[in-house]
């Protein structure tokens, strides 16, 4: 399936760590071929089932590549013939840390990608990506094209003086976008709710109406600046399964994470 053909060069600034994922620097890509602007979710590796609970896939544009490996997202360069060859440069990865057993399949997961040297696209639309012996490290089926739909975890808000701040340490901040045409969401102290609309690109939330609790700072700031950078917002796009709301001027206004998997 198509997805908006850009990927997040650097996820979240100070957040990124160098994972080499492969032996030799990256080259320029030759022909990014059927991969571009596809993304895929993770079915095996090297034969193995992905373990429930366990989400993991990657996405391509024309030159970079990058997703979610079960526990941070990644995101580096790859080249291909635009026929069969396939190979990934460095890979840049967030640092958050998850338990035992999820940190084990994403290094799993890494390190099979950095063995690839060929992919296929079957007649079914799955996605084989097999390495120098010609065997298959990893398995894909084709994703649903991106929405706005579905449970979002906010991870930044505008703060209005053209910057955007992560959430508050103890605060946690959902939007939830509706197929029927509502969202609504928790700002860390109220809940909130009301319409949106997309057109294409284009989304327009609000007004939105919510409870008046008061908790103190820094939550009731956070909640105030989370209600009116979502009503700022004018386009939006799923970038290497982040949501970014922006605004007339390409600002970000909201960055969140899907709530499914996490």
């Amino acid at each position: 399936m198509r997805i908006r053909s850009r990927i997040v060069g650097g996820l979240i600034a100070g957040t990124l760590v160098a994972t080499m994922a492969g032996g030799a620097a990256a080259q320029s890509p030759v022909a990014a071929g059927p991969l571009a602007d596809t993304a895929w979710l993770l079915g095996t590796v090297s034969g193995a089932p992905v373990a429930s609970g366990i989400n993991a896939d990657i996405l391509f544009t024309d030159a970079e590549a990058g997703g979610f490996a079960g526990c941070n997202r990644f995101t580096g360069t790859y080249t291909s013939d635009g026929t069969a060859s396939l190979t990934f440069g460095e890979f840049a990865t967030t640092m958050k840390l998850c338990d035992d057993a999820t940190n084990a399949f994403e290094q799993s997961y890494l390190a099979a990608l950095a063995t690839v040297a060929a992919y296929a696209i079957s007649a079914d639309g799955g996605l084989t990506l097999s390495d120098a012996s010609g065997a298959a490290v990893l398995t894909y089926g084709a994703m649903a094209p991106a929405s706005v739909e579905g449970p979002w975890i906010v991870t930044g808000v505008n703060n209005g003086a053209e910057a955007v701040e992560s959430v508050p340490e103890g605060i946690a901040a959902t939007i939830a976008f509706h197929p029927d045409g509502t969202v609504e969401g928790f700002g860390g102290c109220n809940g909130f709710g009301g319409g949106y609309s997309v057109d294409g690109e284009a989304i327009a939330i609000g007004p939105l109406m919510g409870t008046m609790m008061a908790c103190g700072e820094p939550a009731d700031t956070f909640e105030s600046q989370l209600r009116t950078a979502l009503e700022a917002a004018s386009t939006w796009a799923v970038v290497s399964g982040a949501l970014e709301l922006r605004d007339d001027a390409g600002a970000l206004q909201v960055g969140a994470t899907s709530a499914i998997g996490n």
